[in-house]
């Protein structure tokens, strides 16, 4: 019964994986039509609506306790969501896919931080590799010229560490729906909040181009790669560590660079040094995960 569980979490936990890494792509072309925050307001108001309607009584029934953790969750994602948006802007989607990919290799650093789970050698050993191949993507020349996206991509990687530890503690003490949908209308209102200020950089209005194309990227980025994603994740991590999430995780960048080398074509390809890079991180990702569950868990119970 148990290996049926383990099965079925680490199932929803691939699926979301693919969706998420189907994303980027998606976001690069609908970026060069709407700023960032107009996005994603856009993008989180609508995932958050579809939550009200599909469980209005596990919102309104939420506890202070509950709407604590929402907050802190809302803001990490947030948070994360938006300096990942703003990266994409000026970097690719491959580039934008492997340097979230930092985030798993931080979590066991975090982790320890919060709760005292001690990273194991092969934690160390996968941060250590990560790091390098990092650092060879983020200059993936020999010029040694960093992107400026690239910077504020991995700037966003904190924020989803953070969140993969808080929602991997929150997630077994809290009605799973309820915490997905609170968290995401948390961030939907820091969106939106953040629009505003946005124009107001821009100088006054940004126009919004709409068409069918763009409105179809909304509804899936909305509904199917937030809705239905969050679900999959908050209900498979709730069965799994947080390291074991972030194993699967891992393969995001995978599932980014076949996505967008299938749309984009040459223009994903790293480079020699890049390309090494991302071998490393992939590498230093898995690496990072042995071992490391038990010790998180064994910190939780006390």
């Amino acid at each position: 019964m148990r290996l049926r569980t383990n099965l079925a979490a680490d199932a929803a936990l691939l699926l979301t994986t693919l969706i998420w890494g189907s994303t980027f792509v998606i976001a690069k072309e609908l970026l060069t039509s709407w700023p960032p925050f107009a996005y994603l307001s856009f993008r989180f108001a609508l995932a958050s609506l579809a939550f009200a309607l599909l469980f209005p009584r596990h919102i309104f029934r939420a506890s202070r306790e509950e709407w604590r953790a929402a907050i802190t969750l809302g803001l990490l994602v947030g948070g994360g969501f938006a300096l990942q948006t703003i990266g994409q802007v000026y970097t690719t989607p491959a580039k934008s896919a492997f340097i979230t990919g930092l985030t798993t290799p931080l979590v066991p650093i975090i982790a320890y931080l919060l709760t005292g789970a001690r990273p194991s050698r092969e934690n160390a050993v996968g941060i250590t590799l990560a790091s390098l191949g990092g650092a060879l993507i983020l200059m993936p020349h020999e010029s040694g010229k960093v992107n400026l996206g690239d910077l504020v991509t991995l700037a966003s990687t904190i924020c989803f560490a953070l969140h993969i530890v808080y929602m991997s503690l929150y997630a077994r003490r809290h009605d799973i729906k309820r915490l997905s949908a609170l968290q995401i209308g948390v961030a939907a209102i820091c969106f939106i909040a953040l629009w505003p200020l946005e124009r107001a950089a821009h100088s006054g209005s940004v126009p919004l181009v709409w068409s069918g194309r763009v409105l179809w990227q909304i509804i899936y980025l909305a509904l199917i790669a937030t809705v239905l994603t969050f679900l999959l994740w908050t209900w498979g991590q709730a069965r799994a560590s947080a390291t074991h999430a972030a194993i699967i995780f891992s393969l995001e960048p995978v599932f980014a660079t076949l996505f967008a080398l299938a749309v984009r074509g040459g223009e994903e390809w790293f480079g020699l040094r890049g390309s090494i890079g991302a071998a490393l991180v992939l590498i230093g990702v898995i690496a990072s995960e042995l071992r490391w569950t038990d010790r998180l868990e064994e910190a939780v119970l006390d």
